[in-house]
């Protein structure tokens, strides 16, 4: 069962990282079930409502995320591979 989407949001990645210049998006993933997306930007991870675009919650997790999934098994666990420098 896939999810089928009518309007488009823009989502707002102005204050990611708070440094001089905008980070670009590098990652993202769909909830399998819910209109939420996750959006890896240099070292964090934000989720979105897809509807309203509106900001869930954001964090910090030290690394480049390299690759990342909703679990399977919880509502809102991403996992995220790093990249290890």
């Amino acid at each position: 069962m896939g999810m089928e989407w009518a309007a488009v949001q823009h989502l707002d990645l102005r204050h990611v990282g708070r440094g001089t210049k905008p980070l670009q998006p590098h990652a993202a993933a769909f909830h399998p079930v819910q209109a939420v997306i996750a959006v890896a930007v240099g070292t964090h991870i934000i989720e979105f409502d897809a509807l309203t675009g509106s900001k869930i919650c954001s964090i910090d997790v030290g690394a480049r995320v390299v690759r990342m999934s909703y679990s399977p098994t919880s509502g809102h666990a991403v996992i995220s591979i790093l990249e290890v420098s």
